[in-house]
């Protein structure tokens, strides 16, 4: 089993963004919001987060949440299983206080049960 989080499988591409943000489905665990979209096809599962500046202003705070939300992804992610669906997918942390990574990996692994069923 490869638990590598390689650049190849991070959204990166801005139509990408755009698209998974126009057109994607909506889940909420607390304290994370995960925007998805089913894609046809081959290729690869695609995910990125994302913290708000607006609710934590110190980018220490914003980086520290942002690995731990890979982090959960990164050891979880291959329970995300569909024959020939991929997914796109954006975390985004969406509460205002510092959470513990325990839970953060929790609702990380609850959404991607909800995303793949």
């Amino acid at each position: 089993m490869n638990y590598k989080f390689p650049k190849s499988e991070k959204l990166r591409l801005k139509k990408d963004i755009d698209n998974l943000f126009k057109t994607g489905k909506k889940e909420f665990v607390y304290p994370l919001s995960l925007i998805f979209l089913p894609i046809e096809g081959s290729g690869k599962n695609l995910c990125g987060v994302s913290v708000p500046k607006k609710k934590f202003k110190k980018a220490v705070d914003r980086n520290r949440l942002k690995r731990q939300m890979k982090e959960a992804y990164r050891l979880h992610k291959h329970e995300i299983v569909k024959d020939e669906t991929y997914f796109h997918m954006m975390f985004v942390y969406s509460v205002q206080q510092k959470l513990e990574y325990q839970v953060i990996e929790t609702a990380v692994v609850k959404l991607m049960k909800k995303m793949s069923k």
